[in-house]
C-alpha cells in the first residue's frame, strides 16, 4: 500500500459520510494527494467543508505516519469546488509564507468521470 494513511482516511470518511449518494475519487498518484467528494446538487458543499474539522475529530486514530492530503468537495458538474489541506508539508508552509495563500485548483469535468 503506498499510501497507507491516506488510504485509511479516504475508508473512515466514506463509512462517516455512508448512505449520502456521494461519489468519491483519490489522486493519490497523481501528486495531488487529494481525496474527492462529488456531491448531488441537492447538498451544500460549503456545509461539507466547513464541517470537515468536525468530522475529522470525530474519526477513529489512523496507526500511520500522517500524510499530507488534500480533502475536497464539489458537484457533479465541477462546481463550487473547494478544499482543506490536511497535514501541511514543508513545502506547503513555505508557499504559504511567500505568497500568502495556497494556490487554487480547477477542477476538469472529465476528472469527475473517474471512478474509484
Amino acid at each position: 500500500m503506498d499510501h497507507p494513511y491516506k488510504s485509511e482516511l479516504l475508508v473512515n470518511l466514506k463509512a462517516h459520510y455512508l448512505g449520502r449518494n456521494w461519489r468519491s475519487i483519490s489522486y493519490f498518484d497523481a501528486k495531488r494527494d487529494e481525496i474527492l467528494f462529488v456531491l448531488p446538487e441537492t447538498d451544500d458543499v460549503s456545509h461539507a467543508l466547513n464541517n470537515l474539522y468536525e468530522v475529522l475529530g470525530t474519526l477513529p486514530e489512523i496507526d500511520h505516519p500522517k500524510e499530507r492530503v488534500v480533502i475536497s468537495f464539489c458537484y457533479e458538474n465541477g462546481d463550487s469546488y473547494c478544499s482543506r489541506l490536511i497535514n501541511p508539508n514543508k513545502q506547503d508552509e513555505i508557499n504559504l509564507a511567500l505568497i500568502g495563500y495556497r494556490p487554487e485548483r480547477k477542477i476538469r469535468p472529465e476528472e469527475l468521470q473517474e471512478m474509484e
